[in-house]
């Protein structure tokens, strides 16, 4: 085997890049575990091992984080194209959903997932829907999907450990799973109302799309999925029993059935986050930046709360007076 091949191969397998990404984590004060696996039925219903690459957790105060991570990396220049995601003010969704914070059995309530406080900084990137690997003269849809189903169905099981955690040893801690995919892959968000003609009539990428560091997926839960979190759950809530969620429970509903289905259909995972991974790892710092913005107090951030909070207020106000003067 040649100098060059050897390399080539090496670097095809993805140990080297895996590696890179676990030592980026532990400069960001981590701790990270090799592959994180769980069983599930595949499609002829036998029960299979799946996993993904790192499982990394991120501890600051009350603030309790798990990372789950697959990497994938191209040996070849390779760009990955994303639908636009124009709708997803209608969704209960925010720039903060990508972390999926855990605090329905504590006093603690983490504030930046809703209006108006997920506002207090700029979001790291838009919201997409579905993509596609484009390198040489090839498409492939697979690699993105395997990616995603992966951290989907892996989600179900890092959720229960959180709110085993929540009841049973650490109540007073919010804990969160960020579903990440980080790759070498150039990322482009298409235009929107972008059309096919629109593409055949473009000199370059950019005039169809728009490169980003950073993209949120918005995950929209199928049935299989669905059925996959709401059978886990119900295990779960069936062994701890319906008196521990009664006398624990500090959600959005008093239901268990109604709690079981909201977090099965709509919440596991809503978002995944898609990371490019540059040679100099600029955007783990801006990953970092801006989770530990939100998660440790500063004066900065006081400040920001009460101008976003005033903002959203002075808008309600002007609403409310524009519906008032219609009538």
């Amino acid at each position: 085997m040649s100098e060059k091949n050897w390399k080539h191969h090496l670097l095809k397998s993805g140990l080297p890049f895996e590696y890179e990404i676990k030592e980026c984590f532990v400069k960001n004060n981590c701790t990270v575990w090799d592959e994180y696996s769980y069983l599930k039925e595949d499609e002829n219903k036998v029960e299979k091992e799946f996993s993904y690459d790192l499982d990394v957790n991120y501890w600051t105060g009350n603030y309790s984080m798990t990372f789950m991570v697959e990497c994938k990396y191209k040996t070849e220049p390779t760009k990955w194209f994303f639908l636009p995601d124009p709708y997803s003010y209608q969704d209960d969704i925010t720039q903060n959903s990508f972390l999926h914070p855990i605090d329905y059995f504590t006093e603690n309530k983490f504030l930046f997932k809703l209006h108006p406080f997920c506002n207090v900084q700029s979001p790291l990137g838009p919201f997409c829907l579905k993509g596609v690997e484009i390198y040489q003269n090839q498409f492939l849809e697979t690699n993105i999907f395997k990616a995603i189903n992966q951290l989907s169905f892996a989600f179900i099981e890092q959720l229960i450990i959180s709110i085993e955690s929540q009841l049973e040893v650490f109540p007073e801690t919010v804990f969160f799973n960020i579903p990440i995919i980080v790759t070498n892959a150039e990322l482009y968000l298409i235009n929107e109302k972008l059309t096919t003609a629109d593409i055949e009539n473009s000199e370059n990428i950019e005039e169809v799309s728009e490169r980003h560091d950073f993209l949120f997926f918005h995950n929209k839960i199928g049935e299989s999925l669905k059925k996959y979190n709401s059978e886990t759950l119900t295990q779960f809530f069936k062994f701890k029993g319906e008196e521990t969620f009664n006398t624990k429970n500090k959600s959005f509903t008093k239901d268990l059935s109604h709690f079981i289905d909201v977090l099965s259909e709509n919440y596991c995972p809503e978002i995944i986050l898609i990371m490019h991974h540059d040679n100099q790892h600029d955007n783990f710092k801006k990953l970092f930046d801006y989770i530990n913005f939100i998660m440790k107090p500063s004066d900065e951030l006081e400040k920001k709360k009460i101008q976003v909070k005033e903002n959203f207020e002075n808008e309600m106000e002007k609403i409310k007076n524009s519906i008032t003067k219609r009538k």
